[in-house]
This record gives structure tokens, sequence and C-alpha cells, in this order.
């Protein structure tokens, strides 16, 4: 649970908060994995919580007196929307302290006041109006269907055995247009009894939460389970790690609609990332590669899949059965390094006078390995890591691919085309 309307002053926090924040040990480990401010970035999360223990300290008590603002006296706007969310702080912090949460309740406040980045701003709008964040008009959602040569049942008027909700970056964004389609030919081949929800679906919500847009979350997600509760199937899946999270963890156990008659798919545990999904399904046989790629790859673990949701070890398996040789990065599993597109940074502009972004400092690392390929399992890491490669100037060296290419083109007959070119994208979308 996040503070209603934002945080002002340390009596806005909550008595967890404010323990935490009196548990800090100042080790600074929590900035040394910070990948905002590895990159030059204003912010480290250790200065967060010392800025906000200083006023507690001044502080007689929760009730007495005025307080002057944490906003601009000690907490600069610039640090909290350089924050990407990726709980790295919190995985190595010895005493716990939930960094990103503190810094969402404050980031709330400047929300309220307006006080955002331009490109968030356009974000929340077309959020707000369209229920994506590209500005497009809902009835283009299912428009990547249109090159199948099969149809896609329509979740709304019949029963499926899977849900899939697709994603915003999955719908919209023409190069995970890509590998949505192979996602659908693969179940397709799979005899996978599957469909969506075509122009219902909306954004899930997570990222606009983590920006500090509360209402609008509450929002997406009262229409969401809307239509979720009439629509009738036995599990979910999707193919965003952000959806995956917040649809596992903020609808799934919180409303009464989720366990409602038609929307029994929408437990904890019967919300899917895609990878899991293709994991059971290569375990059941249901789906064999036709070959073994020859390929050495390395795989990026993504922040709302494994450190969010502990999910490191599915993907891993699907790439073994694929014959890949699999390397692994240094910083991988709970150490993973963000690619920095999480909590609405992938819709806000570059910060001036970074070092590197942290996208580029992760096709670095890759490219250290000497292995042909980065493998991801998130569409925006696909957006983030494709700029990257070009602007790092790697293109010829290391091809960035989705898990779900890599597994169609195992199976796919020989005859059928499976190697796809990154096409240009826009980030701000």
């Amino acid at each position: 649970v996040f503070a209603e309307s934002g945080v002002e002053t340390v009596r806005d926090f909550t008595w967890r908060q404010l323990m935490q924040v009196e548990a800090c040990t100042w080790c600074g480990k929590c900035q040394e994995v910070c990948p905002a401010r590895s990159s030059g970035a204003p912010l480290s999360p250790c200065s967060v919580i010392q800025a906000v223990d200083a006023q507690l300290l001044r502080t007689p008590s929760r009730t007495d007196g005025d307080l002057p603002s944490l906003h601009g006296s000690r907490v600069r706007p610039e640090e909290l929307w350089a924050c990407s969310t990726c709980l790295a702080c919190d995985e190595i912090c010895p005493v716990y302290i939930e960094h990103p949460r503190l810094i969402i309740d404050l980031r709330r406040r400047l929300v309220d006041r307006g006080e955002v980045d331009e490109g968030l701003q356009d974000a929340l709008v077309n959020l707000q109006r369209y229920g994506n964040s590209f500005g497009q008009s809902p009835r283009k959602r299912a428009d990547w269907t249109k090159p199948l040569d099969f149809k896609i049942k329509d979740a709304r008027k019949e029963p499926v055995e899977y849900l899939w909700f697709v994603g915003d970056y999955a719908s919209y964004d023409q190069r995970a247009q890509e590998v949505t389609r192979l996602v659908a030919r693969l179940l397709h081949t799979a005899g996978v009894d599957f469909g969506i929800l075509f122009d219902k679906e909306q954004n899930a919500g997570n990222d606009v939460r983590r920006a500090g847009e509360e209402g609008l979350f509450g929002l997406l997600r009262e229409k969401n389970l809307k239509e979720l509760a009439a629509a009738r199937f036995q599990k979910l899946f999707t193919t965003d790690p952000h959806t995956y999270n917040t649809l596992k963890n903020e609808y799934a156990q919180t409303d009464g609609a989720a366990t409602s008659e038609g929307a029994q798919g929408l437990t904890p545990s019967g919300v899917l990332h895609y990878a899991e999904l293709f994991d059971e399904l290569l375990a059941r046989g249901v789906l064999g590669p036709n070959r073994s790629l020859d390929l050495s790859v390395t795989y990026h673990d993504p922040c709302y899949l494994g450190r969010y949701n502990g999910v490191y070890q599915a993907p891993r398996r699907v790439l073994r059965a694929l014959g890949v040789s699999l390397v692994e990065m240094p910083r991988h599993g709970p150490d993973s390094f963000c690619c920095g597109a999480g909590g609405g940074r992938i819709w806000m502009k570059d910060i001036p006078g970074l070092d590197e972004r942290p996208a580029e400092s992760r096709i670095r690392e890759a490219l250290s390995l000497g292995v042909e390929c980065l493998v991801v399992a998130c569409p925006k890491d696909l957006v983030m890591f494709q700029d990257a490669v070009k602007t790092v100037g790697a293109e010829s060296r290391l091809r960035v691919a989705d898990l779900g290419e890599l597994l169609f083109e195992a199976i796919a007959p020989p005859t059928q085309p499976s190697t796809l070119v990154g096409t240009s994208h826009d980030r701000a979308g």
C-alpha cells in the first residue's frame, strides 16, 4: 500500500517506513548497485534515506508544530525521477529498507502538484484518454493480429483456457509487435486455446503507479477488472513483466472481482509470464524444438520478472531446451542490472549529462562475454536494448532478440523465415 496522497514531510510516512529509515546503517551498498547512480544520474538511494532521517531527527513528535517540506529543501525532484524502481537497492540492503516505496510516495506528491517530466505528463494524458501510453486509438490495439493467417479468439465472446493480456508495448511498438505475432504463432502451433480482450484491454498501470499517479492506476485497474470479470478463462498470461507484476500482485489479491466467476484465473498462481507458459508447454511436450540452435547467448533478467517475482529459471530452461550455449553476465539473477525503463523512466526524457545510459552499460557487459545474442523476455527491454546496441555501435557484433524469437526459430520449419531485423520505434510512446 502506497501513501494515498503522497509524502510532504516525515509525518506522511508510515511508522514502518520511519523505522526503516532509522535502521539505515549508511553503508552505501544501495548506491553501489543503483543503475541511475552508476550512469551519472543525481540519485543515491542512501542519500534520500539520510535526507528523510535528518528531518525525522529534528521532529519532536508526529503531531506537534509545522514542518518544512522534504521537497526541494532536502530531496530534489531530479533525484526522485531518476529512479527506475528496479529494486536492486532493496535486494542488497542489509536491513531490508524498501527504498523505491519511499521514493514513489515522495513522487506522488510531485504528481499531485503537476511537477512532472514533460514526456511523463504526455504519457499519463494518453493513458487517461486512450488507455495506452502511445496515444493510439483503442481500436488499433489488436492491429498486430491482422497479418496472421489464423484467427485469435475474442475472450469477451467465447471461453478460452488462457487469456493473453498483451500489454501496451507488445501491442503498439513496431519491433515488439513482431515478437507478439511469433508468440501467437507458437501458441497456435502448440494448439493452445487462448484469446485476447482486443480493444477492451487497457494498460495495467504498473508503471503508472510507480510514477506516482495512484488515481490513474486505480482507474485503469477498475476498468481492466471489469473486463476480466466478464471474460471466461482459466489462466492469464502476459508478455510484459511489468504487467505481470501488477496483475499478479496488485489485481489478483486485492479485489473481490478477482475471485468472482469468470475471473477465477486472476489468482496469483493463475497469472503467468509467457516464459513460464513456454516452460510448461516444453515440459509437457506440447512444444518441441525441431532443431538445436548453434548460438552463444546471454540472458538479461528483467527486474519485474526476477527481483520482484523470483522468476529466474523458467526462461533459462527454455533457452537450454533450444540447445544454445548460455553464458551468464557477471550481474545476473537477483544481481541483474536494470535497462533503465522502469518506474515510468521509459516515458521520460534522458537525464542531461549522463555518463552512459543503463541500457548502454548493459550492452557493453554483454559484449564483454563475446556472445552472439542478448536474449530478453520483456518488450521494454527489447526497445531499450535495441536502441542501446545502435548507440554503442555494436549492431554487427551483438543481436538483441526476444526469448520467443529464438523459440520460434528452433520450432519453425526450415522453409519458414524466422530471423527478424529490429526496426525503429518511438521510445516516448
